[in-house]
């Protein structure tokens, strides 16, 4: 069974101020049978805070609520005047850090109250960020740690979509490691696997948070660019094109070749994909080191 704690990090409500609650609280025994069930329903953490927050307002009229834990930010409502602050705790570890606001005083009551609840909130969602934890891992390529192709799929597929149904622009470049075999087998797996790391850490840094960036597999890398048009793509295809030229990555002299497609009208993730893999193809033919445009402009 684990150790859970609920820490209060707030300080109690001044004697003879507010020591009673002003309204009716819900029973430790309506808790007890209603809220563990509640929560347990679903591992989004989102979900389950939702739940929580939709569930205390009832009680409570809580202007505002703020989780943060594990690099992960939730927030409902607007900060008002009066907070509460608890810090999440099982079997000693930290869970996360809560902030509960309102426009009037919390009473003695309420927050004893508050307490209660939080120690059922406190298993479901540890499962909600142990699941977060492995879909995070799910999606990402262990080596180079950014997303794998099943996370341009998935991930990729929501962007196109917005763009599509927004009429915004999108363009994707697929990039390859010139004579990447070469590498491996002149110099071992283990400098080839450094250059890799060392190209997706590039990469990142010539692309912006909201740009996804995935390695399609072996010595290729793919980006998606939301909200980009193709002279804009091209400036950073460019960009990313020179970042290897001028610099060794682990002494090692490499260049890279790009195929850089825009989206068009009605188009799947599929076929905006086999347009960039062709452009590719034709930047490889056509001497490597060098950035191929698909060439037709959204339309």
């Amino acid at each position: 069974m684990p150790h859970s704690q609920v820490l209060p990090l707030h300080q109690a409500p001044a004697p003879g101020r507010d020591r009673k609650a002003r309204i009716a609280l819900r029973s430790p025994m309506e808790l007890q049978l209603q809220l563990p069930s509640l929560l347990a329903a679903s591992l989004d953490r989102d979900h389950v805070l939702d739940q929580y927050f939709v569930y205390i307002s009832l009680d409570l009229k809580p202007a505002s609520i703020a989780v943060v834990g594990h690099g992960y930010h939730y927030r409902q409502g607007k900060d008002s005047k009066h907070q509460a602050h608890y810090q999440l705790k099982i079997d000693d570890q930290d869970l996360a850090r809560l902030q509960m606001t309102r426009a009037r005083p919390f009473s003695e009551a309420e927050l004893a109250w508050i307490e209660q609840t939080l120690s059922y909130l406190l298993l479901p969602l540890r499962h909600a960020f142990a699941y977060a934890q492995m879909q995070d891992l799910a999606l990402h390529d262990k080596l180079t740690g950014v997303g794998n192709r099943r996370a341009f799929e998935v991930q990729g597929e929501r962007l196109l979509k917005s763009a599509l149904r927004h009429n915004r622009p999108c363009c994707l470049l697929l990039l390859d490691i010139d004579h990447f075999k070469r590498i491996n087998d002149e110099h071992g797996h283990e400098r080839g696997d450094l250059a890799l790391i060392e190209t997706a850490q590039r990469l990142n840094d010539q692309l912006r948070g909201s740009d996804l960036l995935c390695r399609w597999g072996g010595e290729e890398f793919i980006a998606l660019l939301p909200e980009t048009h193709l002279p804009g793509a091209r400036i950073v295809a460019e960009r990313i094109r020179h970042a290897f030229v001028e610099q060794t990555i682990n002494g090692l002299a490499l260049s890279v070749s790009i195929g850089l497609v825009s989206l068009l009208r009605d188009e799947s993730l599929q076929e905006l994909f086999h347009r960039a893999d062709q452009a590719l193809y034709r930047a490889k033919q056509e001497g490597r080191n060098r950035v191929c445009v698909d060439g037709q402009e959204r339309r």
